[in-house]
């Protein structure tokens, strides 16, 4: 199985075998390079660069979707833990998660440039309206409404008119990408939250 365009389950094993016993700085920007970046660019950085050479004919909802997939992807990736739906948090491994939303949630108050703009009640309002309105109906709620880009052209969102500028978002996943990496090299922490994942990708 394909975990990124070029790298197979395999790869990650043969890999893991030097990562789980080594912080080298050179071996873990391999691996932040082939599987994490090279994971996000095939599956979403690429094609959200595609829809937005696109007609202005809904790219922006598109776009918008990818990002709100994303956002789970990289929190969770950084705590090292994974999805696992189940009625009862009792049924729940120590990694595993059950609330989308607290995963969500974490990653817009948390994690820079994000945590600049969002406090938990703009992020509440903006993974229940925008989130949970585009990937459950295709539709944004409660007045909502998804733009190109902000004026200054690093704005995000607009809580107070209640807007989304893709484009604005997009520059800031691409700060914190670059923001992990940094982080990812020299982190043990981090190092063993992207084990666990990737680990959990590849099972």
């Amino acid at each position: 199985m394909y975990i990124t365009d070029t790298k197979k389950v395999d790869d990650w094993l043969l890999i893991r075998k030097e990562a789980i016993k080594s912080s080298d700085s050179l071996l873990w920007m391999t691996i932040f390079k082939d599987f994490f970046y090279g994971r996000l660019e095939s599956r979403y950085l690429t094609p959200i660069k595609s829809l937005q050479k696109g007609s202005c004919l809904g790219e922006g909802f598109s776009i918008s979707a990818i990002h709100c997939s994303i956002i789970e992807f990289l929190e969770s990736t950084y705590e090292g833990i994974n999805y696992k739906w189940v009625r009862k948090d009792s049924e729940l491994g120590k990694y595993e998660y059950k609330s989308s939303k607290k995963c969500f949630i974490n990653f817009l108050t948390q994690r820079y440039p994000f945590s600049i703009v969002f406090n938990e009640e703009i992020a509440s309002d903006f993974y229940s309206s925008v989130r949970c309105g585009l990937l459950h109906e295709a539709s944004t709620k409660n007045g909502w409404k998804v733009l190109a880009s902000s004026h200054s052209g690093t704005e995000i969102v607009c809580a107070e008119t209640k807007k989304v500028f893709r484009n604005d978002f997009q520059k800031a996943i691409d700060s914190y990408i670059a923001w992990y990496q940094t982080q990812l090299i020299k982190s043990d922490k981090l190092q063993k939250a992207f084990i666990r994942k990737f680990d959990s990708i590849c099972e």
